[in-house]
């Protein structure tokens, strides 16, 4: 069995847990409160935003300009998800 194989097998318990989780089953199911959608929408703004600054100091310290141009890209793609817009 490859490594990658034996750290499936392990974690394949909290895997599948994932899919059972209250959140998911209530979007799939639509029986989401919109509250808890709202907050998860306004956290995972909130997170891609740092995310982005984190992307554009990466960026910033680059070694070259074809890896700078990269994550550059990067933090474009990163910023406009979390305004809900792609661009």
């Amino acid at each position: 069995m490859s490594f990658t194989q034996e750290l499936r097998r392990w974690v394949d318990p909290i895997w599948q847990a994932s899919f059972e989780h209250p959140f998911i089953t209530g979007l799939a199911d639509g029986t989401l409160p919109l509250d808890r959608f709202r907050f998860y929408v306004q956290q995972d703004s909130y997170y891609l935003t740092e995310f982005g600054r984190v992307l554009a100091v990466a960026a910033s310290r680059a070694g070259d300009l074809a890896e700078a141009s990269e994550l550059a890209a990067h933090v474009r793609t990163t910023w406009h998800s979390s305004r809900g817009w792609q661009g």
